[in-house]
């Protein structure tokens, strides 16, 4: 009998306690906090990263576009992606070469430009982004704005000669 009473005190001292337990689940999910503030700041910044690909790869095949097209478009002020290959002028028709860049000769500009903002994940982009196209001296520069035409911080914009 005093074998058996030992070997049940043995037994009750092996285990963790529940107030153990609790204890070190608190200090993880502490931890996980600590860890998971310090994270999300680079994932925002690997989403704005992923953005900017996505335009410098648009703005490669409008520059390649311009340089292909008969005709110079000249300096213009900032332009809706999707209208611009319905307004009149050179401009229009460079954009319009946008069809050919990407193999496909059905698809219009809208469907181009749906399919990049669609790719779209940073806050920078917004919720509802436009893709602006502007030619300054040279230089296209391609860039989000919100529906309203604002620019949305000015980070998302790529250069290219």
């Amino acid at each position: 009998m005093k074998n058996y009473l030992a070997k049940l005190r043995e037994n009750e001292e092996k285990g963790f306690s529940l107030v153990e337990l609790i204890i070190v689940m608190a200090i993880m999910a502490i931890l996980v906090g600590v860890v998971a503030s310090q994270v999300i700041p680079y994932m925002e910044k690997s989403r704005q990263s992923k953005d900017q690909q996505q335009l410098s790869s648009l703005c490669t095949d409008i520059v390649s576009a311009i340089s292909q097209a008969d005709t110079d478009p000249g300096d213009i002020a900032a332009t809706e992606l999707s209208s611009a290959g319905n307004s009149a002028g050179s401009w229009g028709k460079v954009l319009e070469g946008l069809r050919s860049a990407d193999g496909t000769t059905d698809k219009s500009l809208a469907d181009i430009e749906s399919g990049v903002t669609g790719k779209l994940k940073s806050k920078l982009a917004g919720t509802s982004p436009k893709i602006y196209v502007k030619r300054d001296n040279g230089v296209v520069t391609v860039f989000v704005a919100d529906s309203t035409g604002a620019s949305v911080g000015g980070k998302l914009e790529v250069k290219s000669e």
